[in-house]
């Protein structure tokens, strides 16, 4: 007997993301945002590195943000290698049109699992990316703090500046081990 859809009751669904906007989002992330601000890092490494005697901690910054660009390019690269597990029934439909199209059965469940793959995978570039703006927080906080010979109201600015990259950078990093702890209980 027939379902009232018109589907068999037993019959295997075209797997869904969970929130269907995360593809869209993880992209935007992994592609726009996390090239863009390895830029931004890599281009901050060149100015302390040719203004570094400005600075109080101008190594400590260097190492933070190469930290940072090594985050976000490994978190291009796995969301990367992520996309190649994610085609949906559209893509199955762009692809194959009707003559040539292997049976629907057996195509749910290569989306199935690449789904499954795909998940696995993203979560490593998220992962990253999220530390990789901790970390971006962070070089920031170092290379705000002010040089030694400052004056009063350059350092009051200057600690200023890096407590605000300080509390921006804990607050991400707090937001980040929320959804590592809730990832490892199986939270949704």
């Amino acid at each position: 007997m027939s379902s009232p859809s018109g589907r068999d009751p037993g019959e295997e669904r075209w797997a869904v993301p969970k929130r269907i906007g995360y593809i869209a989002a993880s992209e935007s992330i992994h592609f726009v945002a996390a090239p863009l601000l390895a830029a931004a890092a890599i281009t901050a490494i060149g100015v302390i590195l040719a203004d570094g005697d400005k600075l109080r901690w101008p190594d400590a910054a260097v190492l933070a943000l190469t930290i940072c660009v090594t985050l976000f390019v490994f978190s291009i690269q796995r969301s990367f290698n992520a996309r190649a597990h994610l085609f949906s029934a559209a893509d199955i439909d762009d692809w194959f049109g009707t003559a040539d199209r292997p049976p629907d059965t057996v195509l749910k469940q290569h989306q199935h699992a690449g789904l499954k793959k795909w998940r696995a995978t993203v979560r490593g570039a998220t992962n990253a990316y999220n530390l990789g703006v901790v970390t971006l927080g962070l070089g920031a906080c170092l290379a705000l703090a002010p040089p030694e010979d400052a004056t009063f109201w350059q350092a009051f600015l200057r600690w200023t500046a890096s407590g605000v990259a300080a509390v921006s950078a804990a607050t991400e990093g707090i937001s980040t081990a929320r959804i590592w702890h809730s990832q490892r209980s199986g939270s949704p």
